[in-house]
């Protein structure tokens, strides 16, 4: 007998299914899930040219150390990797963030939504994702290792703001 496993325990607007099943019988339960959760979403998409847009210009515009001219670091290419996959790996449910660099080279992503309403989050060379949100007067801050799905975390804190 073969099966998916497709961890439903995510209780998130936001959350995609990764199958990492080989078999046929998976691969048959994966496009069930994908037709049920596209009968689900909403119809809002994410533009995922204009993040990747984003991305290359950033990279093309930071990628000299001292971009600042206070000896911030150019843009790794590991960190636009990493930035590249987690865009490509957003839901299609979340709003387009605004792509930034930091001066320590980290490509940023920031959600705002209002004062006191703001989410943002570093990527960098090591396969982890820094966040930081303030929602209200209430404030969250951690790092979360970034593989090949979006941590729980992140997508959680996204909906805290975006529910707002």
């Amino acid at each position: 007998m073969n099966a998916a496993c497709i961890p439903m325990n995510y209780r998130n607007l936001f959350f995609q299914p990764i199958n990492r099943g080989v078999s046929e019988t998976a691969t048959i339960l994966q496009k069930n899930v994908e037709v049920l959760l596209s009968d689900c979403s909403p119809s809002i998409t994410l533009d995922e040219h204009a993040i990747i847009q984003d991305l290359d210009e950033v990279l093309e515009e930071f990628s000299v150390d001292n971009w600042d001219g206070y000896g911030a670091k150019a843009i790794d290419v590991h960190s636009y990797s990493n930035a590249l996959k987690f865009a490509k790996t957003l839901p299609t449910t979340i709003p387009h963030p605004e792509v930034s660099v930091d001066p320590d080279g980290e490509i940023a992503f920031e959600w705002y939504k209002g004062p006191r309403m703001v989410f943002s989050l570093s990527i960098g060379i090591h396969d982890e994702i820094n966040y930081a949100g303030l929602f209200g007067f209430n404030k969250v801050n951690g790092t979360e290792n970034f593989y090949d799905e979006i941590p729980k975390a992140i997508l959680d804190n996204l909906d805290r703001l975006l529910s707002l």
